[in-house]
């Protein structure tokens, strides 16, 4: 399986150097800053295209690492939970039982 990421991981960075030399033109990015003022920025067009991808990738690899962490997490307690009980259940196990007394009815 890692074969088959490692590939996949080679083409779709073809792909993107590709569209990067077909696409060296440059594109005005216009945005307002903290104070609603309005700006302009020449950024080349594949700069504003990969941008948004790895931000898009990497914010996906946190989210990715965060529930990983959780069910991390989950799973050790999970797994103390497990332990503490089948030590309880060993207890019990071992612990002597007394036997049951049939209650005696006296006849009248």
């Amino acid at each position: 399986m890692p074969a088959i990421k490692f590939i996949l991981s080679i083409l779709l960075l073809m792909v993107i150097a590709s569209i990067a030399v077909q696409n060296m033109g440059s594109v005005e990015i216009s945005y307002y800053d903290f104070k609603l003022q309005l700006h302009s920025l020449e950024l080349p067009l594949m700069v504003v295209v990969v941008t948004p991808l790895i931000l898009g990738f990497l914010i996906a690899w946190v989210l990715g690492l965060l529930e990983r962490l959780k069910m991390k997490t989950q799973l050790r307690q999970q797994n103390k939970q497990i332990s503490s009980m089948e030590e309880e259940l060993d207890s019990l196990k071992n612990t002597p039982q007394l036997p049951i007394q049939a209650e005696s009815s006296t006849d009248s």
